[in-house]
Parts: structure tokens; C-alpha cells; sequence
């Protein structure tokens, strides 16, 4: 049973084994003996080890072949060692067994646990007994170890097959820098200002949606064209007609700026190159700390949500890129960035309570989008309460006069619920 590769995943690590009663034929995998009792696999994760056993005596159950011929067949027995890691305090690891061209007998529980550290050598869980034909094709058992969240621990993981390729690129000397993008950063009193540069790398952005594919190519958006990034500035420095006004990912005009402008790293002719969306009337209008983060989560698949403006104000020791949840939900939309839009919306679902839910309902925010407006209502129904009823009540009056007109559906959704109760 040979360790045939490894995944580090977010919450645990998945180890391939392959197995093979006979040398393979131009490769190093050795044939699973027959018969010799207790076997130990290489180890993996964090030291631990799988030990196994191939009965040389018939398995439990009968195969055969499609002419009705009787397979020979043997018993793989497969348990988890924890090894080196024993008395690790780790708590309940939650083992997934999935296998190739081997038979299940009994049909295994979907998941086993098991806890660490561990008082015995002689408890080791059983992962499952298999029938293994003589005549299978490259049978294989893929065992997932997931480790408790609670841990806090941030596993390694390999590099995604596009960053690997464009770093490769950079050993023959290709820029890594090939984009450049302008975004808001300020908000003046009736337009947005400021535009500063973000650099990223195309190849890196691609594959994840059609409407971000088209932005980099060009297709469909005017304001993508050819440039030497070293010398190019957006054509428009304010923009009148942002589409946000509520951004809070933009800063107020005499604030410090969201960041110097930058330059790219030419090469060795002193230019570079390269598409360049900038901002511009019939751009994205999207504020340049929230484009920052979008990038930051296209290249590592991480994204940090800063609290909502109605919960106050509050600290952050986060070093990476942040930005507000209800912004990069909108980018996110606009996008067609669904997984990145589901955890957008999760923050802000974590976020409302009874004390910020009537401001967050009657925003001009929540009149866009309704899975949020959906979101919203339930929450401040399943809620109410007097102050809630006072609310209520103030902001029927806003509507009614015309300081919110946004807010008539939200307000006739709320009725709705509330009467359906």
C-alpha cells in the first residue's frame, strides 16, 4: 500500500494510497504482501500512519466475473495509527475513507472518529474492511483527516496550477505585472475622487467569471486599452455618478489616503506593456480598498469582511486586505462571483442583530437586492420589539415623505411578514 500523493486542504489533509498485488512495470510501487500480517504506510500529515492487512484467505464475499468465473479475492483491513502524534492534543479528528476498485463489506460509516491524545496503543479505529479482486484495475483508498476548527491551526497548501505556471513564466523573464486598474478611494461632497493604481497579474484573475474575463480582454468594456504601465494615468480623476453613495470602503474627503500611488516594475527596455482597465464614467464603479480585497481573494481564495458601519466602530489587527461586506457583495454580484458573494453574505448575516437590524433594513443598500431585503426582514420580525416598533414607526414617516422613497417595498415586506405571523 503505497503513499501515492498528498492534499493539504483547509480543514485536514487527504492521502492517496494506491495498491497492487505485482511490480508495476516502470515505476517504484512495490506489490502489497500477501499474508504478512499487521503493515504500516508511510507516514503522513502531522506523523501519523495507517496500518493494514491483506488476508491471504478468501474475503467474505464471492466475485466473479461477467462469464460467471469466480474472481480470487483477499481482505484488506484498514486502521488509523495516530504514531507520532499520540499524545497530541488535538481533540475529535473526523476520518472520511473513499476507495477505487475495492469493494466495501459491510458498507462503512460515512465518517469515523477518533480522539487525541490517545491512553492506548490498542484503540486504534478500524477505517473499513474491503474486498480486493485479484484482477482489480489500480485500486486506490483516499482517506480524508479532518482536524477540529476550534484548533485555530492554518494548514499548508500547495500552490493553485495558475500560480505555479505564472511563476514559472518569471524564471524566463516574463513580467509578472501585466495589469494595471484605477480605482475610487475618495468620497467628495457630490462625486467620488482620487483614483489610485492596483497591479495585478491577468492570467491569475482569468477563469473565474465571464463579465472579469471580458474587463481584462477588453471585449464589451471601453475602458480596457493597451498602455506602458510605468507612464499611464487614468483619464478621469472624479467620478459624478458613483452608483454607491453609502460605500463605506470609500474615504471621506481629508482623510489620510487609502494608499500611495505606485508604480509597476518595468523591464529591462524601461516599459510595460499591458491591458489596463481604468476608472472612468462607464467604468466599475467600485472603491479601490474593495477591488484591493477582490484581488487579494482571487489570488489566495481568502477574504477579510470589516464590521458593518451600524455595529460602530471597531479595531482590526488584520494585516491582509479588508473591506466591508456589504461592498464586496455588490462587486461580487456585479461579477458574477458566486462563491465570494455566499460569503459576503454570510458576514453580513452574522452581523445584524436587534440593536443595528432597522438601520441595515432601510438602507439604500438592502432596497437593491432582494435575498437581502429577505435576509433583513426576517431578521427584524423574528426580533421586534418596542424600540423596533418606535423604528418602525420614524421610518414609515421618512418613506411617507419622501426621504426614502427606496424603502417602500422593504416597508410593504415587513407588513406582509408581520401579518403572516
Amino acid at each position: 500500500m503505497e503513499k501515492y500523493t498528498e492534499e493539504w486542504e483547509p480543514t485536514g489533509v487527504k492521502t492517496i494510497f494506491k495498491l497492487s498485488l505485482h511490480e508495476s512495470t516502470g515505476t517504484t510501487q512495490k506489490p502489497t504482501a500477501l499474508g504478512a500480517g499487521v503493515q504500516y504506510t508511510a507516514v503522513c500529515g502531522f506523523g501519523w500512519r495507517f496500518s493494514f492487512r491483506v488476508d491471504q484467505q478468501s474475503a467474505p464475499a464471492v466475485v466473479v466475473d461477467d462469464a460467471g468465473n469466480t474472481i480470487d479475492s483477499f481482505q484488506v483491513q484498514l486502521f488509523f495509527d495516530p504514531y507520532l502524534i499520540r499524545t497530541a492534543q488535538y481533540g475529535v479528528l473526523t476520518f472520511a475513507t473513499r476507495v477505487e476498485h475495492l469493494i466495501p463489506v459491510p458498507q462503512p460509516a460515512a465518517t469515523v472518529q477518533y480522539t487525541l491524545p490517545s491512553r492506548t496503543t490498542a484503540d486504534t479505529p478500524s477505517l473499513g474492511a474491503y474486498v480486493y479482486p485479484s484482477n482489480a484495475s489500480a485500486p486506490s483508498i483516499s482517506i480524508t483527516v479532518t482536524l477540529p476548527a476550534a484548533l485555530g491551526i492554518t494548514l499548508p497548501h500547495p500552490l493553485e496550477p495558475q500560480m505555479e505556471h505564472t511563476l514559472e513564466e518569471t524564471l524566463t523573464g516574463k513580467e509578472l505585472v501585466d495589469v494595471k486598474f484605477y480605482a475610487f478611494s475618495r468620497r467628495g461632497s457630490e462625486r467620488v475622487t482620487h483614483p489610485l493604481p492596483l497591479f495585478a497579474n491577468s492570467a491569475l484573475l482569468r477563469g473565474f467569471s465571464d463579465d472579469l474575463d471580458a474587463l481584462l480582454t477588453g471585449d464589451g468594456f471601453s475602458e480596457s486599452v493597451v498602455v506602458d504601465l510605468d507612464q499611464h494615468t487614468p483619464q478621469e480623476s472624479y467620478f459624478e455618478d458613483y452608483g454607491y453613495e453609502s460605500d463605506s470602503d470609500l474615504e471621506s474627503e481629508g482623510e489620510d489616503s487609502a494608499a500611495p500611488a505606485a508604480k509597476a516594475t518595468s523591464s529591462s527596455d524601461g516599459e510595460t506593456k499591458a491591458k489596463a482597465p481604468e476608472a472612468s464614467p462607464t467604468g466599475p464603479d467600485t472603491a479601490f480598498t474593495t477591488w484591493k480585497a477582490l484581488l487579494y481573494y482571487l489570488y489566495t481564495r481568502r477574504v477579510n469582511f470589516r464590521p458593518l458601519k451600524s455595529e460602530g466602530p471597531h479595531g482590526s489587527t488584520v494585516n491582509s486586505p479588508t473591506c466591508s461586506p456589504k461592498s464586496m457583495y455588490r462587486l461580487a454580484d456585479k461579477l458574477g462571483l458566486e462563491d465570494l458573494q455566499a460569503l459576503a453574505l454570510a458576514s453580513i448575516s452574522s452581523r445584524l442583530d436587534e440593536h443595528n437590524i432597522l438601520q441595515e433594513v432601510f438602507s439604500s443598500f438592502t432596497s437593491v437586492y432582494p435575498v437581502i431585503q429577505e435576509l433583513e426582514v426576517g431578521v427584524l420580525t423574528a426580533n421586534f420589539s418596542e424600540k423596533a416598533a418606535e423604528g418602525l414607526k420614524e421610518m414609515t414617516r421618512k418613506i411617507c415623505e419622501g426621504e426614502k422613497p427606496y424603502c417602500g417595498e422593504t416597508l410593504f415586506m415587513i407588513i406582509r411578514k408581520m401579518g403572516a405571523k
